[in-house]
């Protein structure tokens, strides 16, 4: 009777035998999904077959996964079957199935994407994947990994009498998992998840801290870098600057040892006259995080620099030229305020910045994507609009171009052409069978580099007709290297190339230093410096040094890589470059070649650990430079605590609204000082507090100093362009000032804004009717004169 009573408490209780059974399918699955994986890879050209080595491989790091993972499923297994049968094996096979679908979710990004997701995933993940496909591919994975799991269970229960006869289950698994530990992984060959897990795990449990005694620990006496000027024959006028930023140009496109070579013959044929570096890196994966990498060589903060939450102090080639007596511009298809683009530009007080707000009726935007969003205005549009919109000035220009057609979905103008330009190259036969297949399936992507390189064409040729072309100097590059195409390594995706082109270059030369965007800025300065009297700051933070050293490494050069959002990874010291924790040497062709020892693995760790901890330290505690070498007006304040002590008296909690209408109190009776404080510490705790600016200008104005009050207002209404009271304020500043002719000139950035607001048109007015009565007045005066030049009296005299 006792028998059959413990009989029928374990009647419907799984066992350890069905957990084995379970993790076994899971393991299938796995390797279902691997399959999967290079089938696509192998379509798409990527790979050479589909029973490869990387394969066995990913199977041998499933295992190791599994593994890991059943380590922990058992102890959930085991506890819940002893609270309720069936309840461990249940929980479990739910918990298998989320896995599955996730690590599906991985693989299917990167086949699309050839890149494997790490710390950062949500953002990057969301910036490549519309919510449709996300829905679409977890509404197939659901049923197809649920089946499968099903499936492999079943079959599994031919074939535990001989699993059950190996050793026990726990040395199998650990031994697998150790295994698995030691072992080179690549993306191609790494469980996804595994991978996701780990570094998000590096990312939270990253104590790295700076713990230096300096303050300032970027901050270095300015040392001028003239290693560009022995190539130059610059002129006596200051030669203008154009930067052209290409989306996604990478090496693999431009030269003559480029894997698709033919897609970039402008290009190719501006780089035998040009100086060109063919052993350069963008700091960045991410386009947005070129741009302060190239023109302010500054670091990247957690998520890239335009995306920090403050505004750190800092000393950009545009904030020098600008200083220089340069007229400075930003011209880009899209729109600048992704990544917040554009409130970098607005506090570097760039003159004019050109986005998709920016072009009239006659340009088109690109067609719209699938979900019906269109990138912008294709790449000819925004050269066609610069040059329409172009004014002559008796200053020297900096002018920066953003590129965007060679992006994601690649949906140019005249499309079925470029693709039928892209079928005459491959029809000549001169590529080899794995770049010519990707080809082949990725046409679109080939196509817009044609297009994007014949934009390029159009603009030169168009431009060669300027007078200022004799004076301009060129410099090409690329965003970074596009990640929409297999990469041979993980440096691949920062190999870029870099032009610089003018009429002033003495010869074209062929650079083999190993330098980075990082580099330009310091190195056009020095340029600039050899030739004229520039105003640069005798203390900087730059990142860079220069672009010109002897052979191609630098034994001591540093260069980190920002591959994306809160995910850096990779850098470079010296000859070795450190990706993902394995550390490999690079030969004079930027070529991965076996890692060196250990104890050199750890001296470059180090230095990536240190760089690491500099950069959090810096963004996060605005300590690039330090707050009085900004080279604009600054309106944050950093107050004393004696300060402090008085702004907690007077204003205590978030209402920053409530904050603004006491400095406005305090301004109106006459304490303009307190007033000033309060206002800057409403803008360190609200950067964006568009009123306190506003007010903080007019104080300044009110108290006699214009120049300060209009720098502060033209930065505010950069800033804040559909904000009436900006344009209120500087009117007024320039009526007071008398600075009437300034105030026409801002009549353009009024109508382009639609600006209707009475205050701002009346002192518009105001100030034309002003300029007519000075004209009237001079007129009269003149007239005058001239009258009594010709008086009888006068000429009786005479």
């Amino acid at each position: 009777m006792q028998i059959v009573t413990n009989t029928s408490r374990n009647a419907g209780r799984k066992t350890l035998r069905d957990f084995i059974r379970l993790i076994m399918a899971f393991f299938l699955c796995l390797v279902v999904l691997s399959l999967y994986q290079n089938i696509r890879l192998y379509m798409a050209g990527v790979l050479d077959g589909v029973l490869t080595k990387s394969l066995l491989l990913l199977v041998v790091h499933h295992s190791g996964f599994t593994a890991m993972i059943s380590l922990f499923m058992a102890f959930i297994f085991n506890y819940l079957e002893s609270k309720r049968h069936s309840l461990g094996f249940k929980v479990t096979y739910i918990l298998f199935i989320v896995i599955l679908i996730i690590e599906g979710l991985l693989v299917e990004f990167y086949v699309r994407n050839y890149d494997i997701l790490g710390a950062g995933f949500l953002e990057v993940y969301n910036s490549r994947t519309s919510t449709s496909d996300l829905m679409l591919s977890i509404f197939l994975l659901l049923p197809v990994m649920t089946g499968f799991l099903y499936l492999f269970y079943k079959f599994t229960a031919s074939v535990y009498g001989t699993i059950s006869r190996m050793f026990p289950l726990t040395i199998i698994l650990f031994s697998l998992f150790l295994a698995t530990l030691t072992s080179d992984k690549n993306p191609v060959n790494e469980n996804k998840l595994q991978h996701l897990a780990y570094s998000v795990a590096d990312e939270v449990f990253d104590f790295n801290k700076y713990e230096g005694e300096e303050e300032y620990p970027l901050l270095h006496n300015y040392v001028s870098n003239k290693s560009l000027a022995p190539y130059f024959n610059l002129r006596d006028k200051k030669p203008n600057l154009i930067f052209i930023i290409v989306e996604g140009l990478g090496s693999d496109f431009v030269g003559d040892k480029a894997i698709y070579r033919g897609f970039t013959p402008f290009l190719d044929s501006l780089q035998t006259k040009s100086l060109y570096w063919n052993n350069y890196l963008s700091n960045a994966g991410e386009s947005h995080a070129a741009l302060p990498c190239l023109l302010g060589s500054l670091p990247f903060g957690d998520n890239g620099f335009t995306n920090s939450t403050d505004s750190p102090a800092r000393q950009t080639i545009y904030g020098i030229l600008k200083k220089n007596n340069y007229t400075t511009s930003f011209n880009y298809g899209g729109n600048s305020a992704h990544n917040q683009l554009d409130k970098f530009l607005y506090e570097e007080r760039v003159d004019f910045i050109l986005d998709n707000k920016g072009f009239g009726s006659g340009y088109l935007k690109q067609n719209e994507d699938a979900a019906g969003i269109s990138l912008g205005y294709p790449d000819k549009a925004l050269f066609q609009n610069w040059q329409n919109d172009l004014f002559s000035s008796n200053k020297p220009r900096l002018d920066v171009f953003f590129t965007l057609s060679s992006k994601k979905p690649f949906l140019i103008p005249e499309k079925d052409t470029y693709i039928l330009k892209v079928d005459k190259i491959l029809a000549k036969g001169k590529m080899a069978s794995r770049p010519s297949k990707l080809v082949k399936k990725n046409k679109e992507i080939f196509a817009s580099i044609l297009y994007t390189d014949s934009a390029l064409k159009s603009f030169f040729s168009s431009y060669t007709s300027n007078l200022d072309y004799a004076n301009t100097i060129f410099i090409i590059t690329g965003s970074h290297n596009l990640t929409d195409l297999p990469l041979k390594d993980n440096l691949g995706r920062y190999r870029v190339p870099l032009l610089i082109y003018s009429p002033l270059l003495k010869q074209p030369a062929k650079i083999a230093s190993l330098v980075s965007h990082e580099d330009v800025a310091p190195a056009i300065l020095g340029l600039l410096e050899s030739g004229y009297d520039m105003i640069i700051p005798s203390e900087v933070a730059w990142l860079g040094r220069g672009l010109i050293h002897d052979g191609v490494f630098d034994a001591t050069k540093k260069i980190p890589l920002f591959r994306h959002s809160s995910n850096i990874q990779d850098f470079v010291y010296g000859n070795h470059f450190l990706t993902g924790g394995n550390l490999f040497k690079l030969d004079s062709e930027l070529k991965l070649i076996d890692p060196d020892p250990s104890v050199l693995k750890q001296e470059v760790k180090e230095h990536f650990k240190y760089f690491k901890a500099v950069n959090k330290y810096v963004m996060n505690n605005d300590k690039i430079i330090p707050f009085s070498s900004n080279l604009f007006a600054q309106l944050k304040s950093n107050p004393s605590k004696e300060e402090m002590v008085w702004i907690n008296s007077v204003f205590n909690g978030k209402d920053f609204d409530n904050a603004y209408n006491t400095a406005k109190e305090l301004a109106f009776d006459g304490d303009t000082k307190r007033a000033l404080l309060l206002g800057g510490y409403i803008l360190s705790q609200v950067p964006g507090h568009a009123d306190t600016e506003i007010l903080m200008g007019r104080i300044h104005a009110w108290e006699g100093r214009y120049d300060l009050a209009i720098e502060i207002l033209e930065g505010a209404i950069h800033k804040y362009p559909i904000y009436a009271d900006g344009y209120a304020a500087l009117l007024d500043v320039f009526f007071w000032s008398g600075n009437d002719q300034r105030a026409l000139s801002l009549q353009r950035t009024i109508e382009r804004n639609n600006i209707q607001n009475k205050e701002v048109q009346n002192k518009m007015k105001r100030a034309q009717q002003k300029i007519e009565k000075t004209e009237e007045k001079e007129n009269n005066q003149k007239n005058l004169i001239k009258s009594i030049g010709e008086s009888p009296l006068i000429s009786n005299r005479n």
